[in-house]
């Protein structure tokens, strides 16, 4: 007889086993999320580490991210930032050139994601890469490092699947020494962060240095052979091979080009005595990389041998080389991308002027909102007062404090001050200083955007601003431009001394005045020379690259009349079609063509007169100069002339009794694009000429 209350055994066991797992399948969910959490925790720690800016941290990544193409780019560690001459490699082939090469210890994967980042169809990359990069696959200490400071781009350039790869190939003790040294790190400059940029940009404009005597040996270079130093010692370099990491490498590439970005390779430079003498890498290793690159569809310019240069050029290590050597390498390599098709006779991109504006732009687009305490009243606030200076932001286009002050980098820059509640209305800004030339300059004064003063400033000269209906309370934007100068020059241009920055005013104090404690100012507002100041409500600016304009007009004393000077507001002007809206300085041209209404002036000496002269003041995006021709009323009138003060200037003869005319302005070969099509920004609208100011007189 079968007692029903027993439980068969197979029934317990598999009661047991689903028990088990249970409980496994539970454990290894949580030790998979576990694990997840874990790694993302480090990935996030890794990323809070590595900072995030808009400025980038060296000027060769500026160079990369923001110089528009097509451009010749060259990439590879330090042979090739003393080896070509970007200055000279692009006038001669007519292309824009700039040189990225930054450190031979850098990781090869991570110099390729920058490419597929920033490289642009159209661009030429040459890949000079030293031996190292074709055998080295661990990542160095010294790269690791500086991936939380200095080379904090190439990690914020990678993808997010990137990004993670390499936060967590990053060993914990990297990742504990940050955390040691963080507070002892130095960090982005919060005022004028773009300085060290700028002054490379002064210096080295397309990324290439070298020097014209050598320095000496490097530490450990005298000590040993050429190619011990380039590839270690006989035992390592006869076991030479191809790094894993170079066909995933290669297969990157191979994207790249399909993309319409053109690869080559190149040999590094090798400079001195002893240089590739031993045939384990000369014959051998050589051949392994010959044969992998060129079965991926590339090729080498030149040869080895063509990359080989005497002792008497090198610098301070075999990768190094000085100027004269510079020099003929540079003709070599221009010879080579001639002979692959490139060159032609446009002008390469000025790109220290473009430079000089872009960084500017990149600053102010760091600047985050502030909080501040207000201005003391009836108060001088000294630059070198430390005390003081948290009444003052230097937010864009200065250079670090001095002892008596603090000099403007270029023609432009901003500040900001926060004004206190209860303000006398009639009270002023007033700021004293210097210019670099000596002599009283005229400044416009411009808060939030609109533009507040323009008067003349200098050592005896100080600038007064009224603050009158201007918001209380809160952090101003004070803008300064500099709208008659030239192109600053520094100390060294100069023959001064040897101090390469440029220099244009210099603010010794800031003080906000009240109507009984401010001085007599015996010398006048300058008075508006130009015709109509386009400047209504604030607009976002799009700073157009400088060209000829340098001076203001000049009304002749020998015409019969002088234009009337009407205010922003004035109906004078009427804006018709191919136009943007209005901004701070002027307006911006659409395309090819725009036209508007302007008054013909209404008193004449000579009521007979019937010929007027048309003046424009303005600027060509990216500089690029053309001639412009217009109609009056849409009959045909001929070209503008550039006039000795950098003006254009044109004669016409319009309807009888006329008391306004229709002027339209044509561009015969403008490229129309936007800022966005050049990678310079978010500006999508296309831009061809910023028009500053319209004048017109009888003649």
């Amino acid at each position: 007889m079968t007692n029903s209350s027993k439980t068969h055994p197979n029934s317990t066991l598999s009661g047991l086993s689903k028990r088990a797992f249970k409980q496994l399948s539970k454990f290894g969910a949580c030790l998979i999320g576990t694990t997840v959490l874990c790694l993302g925790a480090y990935t996030a720690t890794v990323d809070s580490l590595v900072q995030d800016t808009k400025i980038p941290a060296t000027y060769k990544w500026f160079l990369l991210k923001h110089v528009p193409g097509p451009r010749i780019i060259i990439e590879s560690g330090s042979n090739s930032h003393h080896a070509i001459d970007t200055d000279a490699l692009g006038p001669a082939l007519g292309m824009t050139a700039i040189n990225i090469a930054d450190n031979g210890g850098y990781a090869l994967e991570d110099k390729i994601t920058r490419l597929e980042t920033y490289a642009r169809a159209g661009d030429v990359v040459v890949l000079p890469l030293e031996w190292t990069f074709y055998h080295r696959e661990k990542l160095t200490d010294n790269y690791v490092e500086t991936l939380f400071t200095s080379n904090r781009d190439y990690y914020r350039s990678m993808p997010a699947v990137k990004r993670l790869k390499r936060a967590l190939s990053i060993p914990p003790e990297k990742i504990l020494g940050q955390f040691f040294t963080k507070d002892e790190r130095v960090n982005l400059e919060t005022e004028s962060p773009a300085q060290d940029l700028f002054i490379s940009a002064l210096t080295q404009s397309t990324g290439h240095q070298s020097r014209v005597n050598s320095s000496g040996p490097g530490l450990g270079v005298a000590e040993q052979s050429c190619d011990d130093y380039v590839l270690g010692k006989a035992p390592q370099r006869s076991t030479l091979t191809l790094g894993k990491n170079i066909k995933p490498a290669l297969k990157r590439l191979q994207a790249l080009k399909s993309r319409g970005i053109n690869i080559h390779f190149a040999w590094p430079v090798l400079t001195g005595d002893g240089c590739m003498n031993d045939p384990a890498y000369v014959t051998g290793f050589r051949t392994q990389i010959e044969h992998i690159v060129t079965k991926a569809g590339f090729e080498f310019l030149g040869t080895p041998g063509q990359s080989l240069y005497g002792q008497d050029v090198q610098d301070d290590s075999p990768y190094h080389i000085t100027t004269k050597g510079a020099d003929a390498h540079t003709n070599q390599m221009i010879g080579f991308l001639k002979a692959q098709g490139y060159g032609n006779s446009s002008e390469p991109l000025d790109i220290k002027t473009f430079a000089r504006h872009r960084l500017l732009e990149l600053e102010l687009a760091q600047a985050a909102p502030i909080t501040q305490p207000s201005l003391p009243v009836n108060q001088a606030i000294a630059m070198d007062d430390s005390d003081l200076r948290q009444h003052v932001d230097f937010t864009a286009g200065w250079w670090a404090f001095e002892p008596y002050g603090r000099w403007m980098r270029d023609n432009r820059a901003m500040f900001r001050v926060t004004l206190p509640n209860n303000l006398p209305e009639n009270s002023v800004l007033k700021i004293q200083g210097l210019t670099k030339s000596g002599q009283p300059e005229r400044v416009s004064v411009s808060v939030n955007g609109q533009l507040i003063s323009s008067r003349m400033f200098g050592e005896s000269t100080p600038l007064l601003v009224p603050v009158a209906k201007l918001p209380l309370g809160a952090a101003l934007s004070i803008f300064i431009h500099l709208p008659e100068a030239g192109t600053p020059r520094s100390p060294s241009d100069l023959g001064e001394n040897e101090d390469a920055r440029s220099m244009t005013l210099h603010l010794q104090t800031i003080e906000l005045a009240t109507p009984d404690s401010i001085a007599p100012v015996l010398v006048p507002p300058v008075k508006q020379e130009l015709s109509h100041i386009f400047s209504t409500r604030p607009q976002p600016i799009m700073t157009p690259e400088s060209t000829a304009f340098k001076q203001p007009l000049s009304i002749n004393a020998g015409c019969a009349v002088t234009p009337d000077f009407a205010l922003p507001e004035s109906s004078s002007v009427a804006f018709d079609k191919g136009w943007w809206d209005q901004e701070a300085l002027g307006r911006w041209m659409k395309g090819r063509e725009a036209n508007f209404d302007i008054a013909l002036p209404e008193a004449q000496t000579n009521p007979k007169a019937s010929k007027y002269r048309l003046t424009l003041q303005g600027d060509f995006f990216m500089g690029r100069s053309q001639p412009m021709s217009f109609m009056i009323d849409g009959q045909e009138m001929g070209e503008f002339k550039t006039a000795e003060d950098g003006m254009l200037s044109a004669t016409f003869i319009p309807a009888a009794n006329a008391g306004t005319v229709n002027v339209t302005l044509q561009l015969s070969n403008q490229r129309v694009q936007s800022p966005k099509m050049l990678g310079l920004s978010d500006d999508n609208r296309t831009l061809t000429f910023f028009l500053k100011s319209v004048g017109v007189s009888s003649t």
